[in-house]
């Protein structure tokens, strides 16, 4: 857990020092994104639900008489190229983990969890933004793999739980930027 959280952390921090791939205050508009900037933002969401019922699923006396449950949320990045003053095109990459251990009928420790990915292409709209602030609306498509694993003997094969791998997200966000090239982003969501 502390290399996965220092992994993550110094990820951020390499992406968030990078002056070149943040969106910069330009000269024209004095808005702090404009047509041909990039922006970069690496993030961690939460709630991740499923966390939720995986503890149900194995808080059964029947399946598990110990367990301990481990979510990680989500993760990933998100790129964007301004084409417009308001419009923004990109890509996000997400990453979600829960897992549990458990302690199963026959008195042995076993490991289980659900673990996502999504690779989305994104359209942002930008709406009212000012010299330090990027508030916008967004839409997404692309591809999602979730897969529900568990190591205990006989409990089956892992599994994937998507009948149709596609996934859609909306949602809207704000960015504030200090200075710049550093900046903090808010984002709430569905999908």
């Amino acid at each position: 857990m502390k290399k996965l959280k220092t992994i993550l952390l110094t990820a951020a921090a390499v992406l968030i020092v990078s002056a070149d791939s943040f969106a910069q205050r330009g000269q024209s508009s004095g808005n702090c994104v404009e047509q041909g900037k990039v922006i970069i933002d690496a993030f961690y969401g939460f709630p991740y639900f499923n966390g939720t019922l995986l503890r149900a699923a194995y808080s059964s006396d029947s399946v598990a008489t110990n367990s301990t449950l481990h979510n990680y949320n989500h993760f990933g990045a998100k790129v964007e190229c301004m084409v417009s003053d308001k419009i923004g095109l990109g890509a996000e990459f997400t990453y979600a983990l829960v897992t549990i251990k458990y302690q199963g009928r026959n008195a042995l420790w076993y490991t289980g969890g659900i673990r996502k990915y999504r690779v989305l292409a994104r359209m942002n709209f930008h709406f009212a933004t000012t010299e330090s602030l990027d508030p916008y609306f967004t839409v997404g498509a692309g591809y999602k793999n979730t897969l529900v694993y568990d190591n205990e003997p006989g409990s089956g094969p892992d599994i994937t739980i998507n009948i149709i791998p596609v996934a859609f997200r909306v949602g809207m966000g704000i960015r504030y930027f200090f200075s710049d090239a550093v900046g903090v982003n808010a984002e709430v969501g569905m999908g």
